[in-house]
């Protein structure tokens, strides 16, 4: 009996070396993405719950730039598209001139989506945006930047879960591949009132931000002094896992 726990011990011990010394990558042309899971939402079409899944499109200053693997909701940007394009010196009806952080949307991720899908650990591990908050969503430069693996119109495609499209998400034909339209939070140079999104060919384009079929697929920053691997290979069917490293306790 002895023998077979320090055997454990052994693996137990190998185990933990083995994650020590993994460390996060952003995308590689050759290696492709790395994937990883925090937090959990409803995905399932009847609403059950399962971890959400993220690629890492970059590591860098000490934060790894996550983007959910799937579009995990149908949401407008904002219910009023005057407010979200008129100026703020708009005499008759001021509004935000497309600021992503005065909308519902970005309200809605720094709100009830930070604090219903994840813990207070959580929470902690990540590095809020400076301008954004915790989370928001990737901006059209980021859908174009081939450093995060977007090369082509087909690398911007994704998929709803089945809770996103069993509730209100469009989703194209299986001739087009099957996957959703989502938001970029940039505003359109061309239309004031539209946001710029993903189309049926992985193209951007732009849609008015009151529409209600189109998808979200949030980004967030983790951190990597915060944060540590606990388990999962990197991979999309075996994800990493983390931990939260709990700050360093100041003695006098």
């Amino acid at each position: 009996m002895k023998r077979i726990i320090a055997l454990l011990l052994a693996a137990l011990l190998m185990v933990s070396c083995a994650l020590a010394d993994v460390a996060l990558r952003g995308y590689d042309a050759k290696s492709g993405y790395v994937y990883v899971t925090l937090g959990q939402c409803p995905q399932d079409a009847d609403g059950g719950v399962e971890p959400i899944v993220w690629r890492v499109l970059s590591v860098e200053d000490g934060r790894a730039y996550l983007l959910s693997e799937y579009v995990l909701e149908a949401r407008p940007i904002h219910s009023d598209y005057q407010e979200y394009a008129n100026k703020p010196t708009n005499k008759k009806k001021p509004g935000f001139n497309g600021d992503f952080t005065q909308t519902e949307m970005s309200r809605y991720l720094c709100g009830d989506f930070a604090q219903n899908c994840f813990t207070d650990d959580e929470r902690a591990m990540l590095t809020p945006d400076d301008t954004f908050g915790l989370f928001f969503l990737a901006s059209d430069a980021d859908l174009k930047n081939k450093a995060y693996g977007f090369t082509s119109n087909e690398s911007r495609k994704a998929w709803g879960t089945p809770y996103a499209l069993a509730n209100g998400l469009f989703k194209y034909g299986s001739q087009r591949g099957g996957h959703s339209p989502y938001w970029t939070r940039s505003q359109s140079s061309s239309d004031a009132r539209h946001a710029r999104c993903i189309k049926s060919k992985g193209e951007l384009g732009r849609i008015n931000v009151i529409t209600l079929d189109e998808g979200m697929r949030p980004a967030c920053y983790l951190s990597l002094s915060a944060s540590e691997i606990s388990g999962g290979t990197g991979t999309l069917d075996d994800p990493y896992t983390f931990t939260l490293i709990p700050p360093t306790v100041m003695e006098d």
